[in-house]
């Protein structure tokens, strides 16, 4: 298939690809992400308070056990230790419940977000130009939408609530540990600045590494997608062991990022907990000595044991945070790639002042000296100029790469020319609206594609509440009644992905019966008989005259046979109008057309020539 230029060597549209190794416009990928909690904030200001209400739960047991260990020290205190053991109970039992609540709420919370996230990343993905999906591979894409949001959902629904505890936390048992003794809490600091220094460090080397590791997943995953689309060739070709070992090594390389990724984290945990247990240490050491050396029996063994339990609870915050720094590089990552989408300009867009085609449509399509290029430096059209009159059948003809689909690419402004104008009744294309521009224009590709669902989907696809009397309709007309009437389900048959339960010329004919319901004023058929018997040919050359009649039609045709009764036909070579006229007269007149056509004839029957 030819229509969808870019393709067969033919090179980019632009110069360079459109994502580049740095971000674009994501300097702080991650602190855009927190403006997708802005329609969410009441539910956000739940979540932080049931975190607060947390916090203040995890901070009241240590004092409990510290002065049931101080005061209870006798029969007359049984009373007070069954007090203090109850509320002990009941404090732990109001945090469970509390973090069961904050769970379901910061969860659905973080569920929307992401759900608001993929939309407007698949969104954006829809409105780029075919430019960019050209130069981009299906499953990178796919990794994006699916993969890297899933990966931020971890620094929202993990994340943000494990950095909000811990930072909160740790300024809570801060004040704690300075306010039961100073001395002590000092010393339970002198691990902190080293284990900040450390963090830097890492996170610097860490965001990196992740950065190549959604790369490689998005290459392994772009890889898997296409081998799965090709199945079929990669049988026929019996390459099995060679795709096997292309996945290998894609997933070799996605493995070892990884494994660089575990031994960097794997080496920052352990001093860690290193440098932690060495404060725990040295509060035993200095708190013992204080109160043996003091003389006075302060602190006591239970502010002791209460500083201990705080201290724990201290250096349990600053783990949190270092994890919490782990998922920010991952998420970080993701967030790069995913806003690297939505940040792309499109290069064909509508303009401030653009309008509709106004009603009714009478077709005419004219070129005046249209420039095209794919890449800069390669010129695929030079200068065409042609006017398609309302109603009239173009065709277009010459060698493969001569530049005639590219032509017909150029109406709906898939591509944007370089120079010159395209003209449909009179208004410039870059003036009209592109989804008003393209309802205007019906497409039958030489492969057309089929999504998966059933034949009444496919067909009504570009008329979305069509009645089953308009589908059967067009469905006649396109002589595809009798076939889809002999399918399980009938119009209710599943077409399978790509139509892959159906013939080639099946498809065809479904495509014929979705433009005839579209019912466009334009009409681009691209080889749509070239990879169909005789048999079949003749049932989609009936249903693609009841097509084009009365539409302006435009069709790409390698097979001259098929075009004799256009009323034009435009012969294309190295990207000009070389020849131009009727099926008689360019065989009597042209060089380059009846050149093509007695190749064609020497090589077919009679009945076919």
């Amino acid at each position: 298939m030819e229509f969808f230029p870019g393709g067969g060597g033919r090179g980019r549209r632009m110069g360079s690809s459109y994502l580049e190794e740095e971000s674009i416009g994501t300097k702080l990928p991650v602190m855009r992400l927190l403006g997708y909690l802005k329609p969410y904030k009441w539910q956000a200001i739940l979540s932080l308070f049931f975190s607060f209400a947390i916090i203040a739960t995890n901070l009241a047991p240590p004092r409990i056990i510290g002065n049931i260990i101080d005061k209870a020290t006798g029969r007359e205190q049984l009373g007070f230790l069954h007090a203090m053991a109850a509320l002990l109970v009941l404090v732990y039992f109001l945090g469970a419940l509390l973090e069961g609540l904050k769970s379901f709420v910061i969860g659905k919370l973080g569920q929307k977000i992401i759900h608001d996230l993929r939309i407007d990343t698949y969104s954006s993905l829809q409105r780029l130009n075919l430019s960019y999906y050209d130069n981009s591979q299906t499953g990178a894409m796919m990794s994006r939408v699916t993969n890297d949001v899933n990966e931020v959902e971890r620094i929202i629904v993990e994340g943000t609530d494990t950095l909000l505890v811990a930072v909160i936390t740790l300024l809570g048992i801060m004040f704690i540990l300075f306010r039961m003794n100073p001395r002590l809490g000092l010393i339970a600091s002198i691990p902190i600045p080293i284990l900040a220094l450390i963090s830097y460090q890492i996170i610097n080397r860490a965001h990196k590494i992740f950065r190549q590791v959604r790369r490689e997943f998005g290459d392994m995953n772009a890889l898997l997608q296409d081998n799965i689309s090709g199945i079929r060739e990669i049988k026929s070709f019996a390459q099995e062991e060679y795709e096997e070992k292309r996945f290998e090594n894609k997933s070799n390389s996605y493995f070892m990022t990884n494994i660089r990724a575990i031994r960097l984290r794997s080496s920052f945990f352990p001093l860690v907990i290193l440098f932690t247990s060495m404060g725990t240490a040295l509060v035993l050491l200095f708190g013992g000595r204080f109160r043996i050396l003091s003389g006075t029996g302060h602190p006591t063994a239970g502010e002791i044991v209460s500083f201990l339990f705080y201290l724990n609870l201290f250096y349990n915050p600053v783990r949190q945070l270092n994890m919490f720094s782990h998922m920010m590089q991952h998420a970080r990552a993701s967030c790069e790639r995913i806003f690297e989408i939505m940040d792309i300009e499109p290069e064909i867009k509508d303009a401030g002042d653009a309008i509709d085609l106004p009603e009714p449509i009478r077709g005419e399509v004219s070129f005046k000296d249209v420039y095209f290029s794919y890449k800069k430096g390669e010129v695929v059209l030079k200068g065409v100029t042609f006017n398609a009159r309302p109603g009239e059948t173009i065709a277009l003809v010459g060698h493969t790469g001569a530049g005639k689909s590219t032509i017909a690419s150029l109406i709906p402004r898939f591509y944007e020319a370089d120079s010159g104008s395209i003209t449909i009744d009179g208004i410039d294309v870059r003036k009209l609206r592109l989804r008003n521009l393209c309802s205007k224009i019906g497409i039958v590709a030489q492969e057309p594609f089929l999504f998966n669902g059933t034949i009444f989907d496919n067909i009504a696809y570009g008329k979305r509440d069509a009645t089953m009397e308009e589908v059967i309709k067009v469905a006649r007309d396109a002589n595809a009644h009798q076939f889809i009437s002999r399918l399980p389900g009938g119009y209710e048959h599943e077409v399978g992905e790509r139509g892959i339960k159906l013939s080639v010329g099946e498809k065809q004919r479904l495509a014929i019966a979705r433009a005839l319901l579209k019912d466009p004023p334009i009409l681009i058929l691209d080889e749509a008989t070239s990879s169909v018997d005789v048999q079949t040919e003749a049932l989609i050359q009936q249903a693609l005259e009841r097509l084009i009649s009365s539409r302006t039609s435009f069709i790409i045709a390698h097979r001259l046979s098929t075009i004799r009764k256009a009323d034009r036909i435009l012969v294309i070579n190295e990207g000009t109008v070389a020849e131009e006229g009727s099926h008689e007269e360019l065989l009597a007149n042209g060089t380059i057309y009846r050149r093509l056509y007695q190749i064609q004839w020497q090589q077919a029957s009679p009945e076919t020539a």
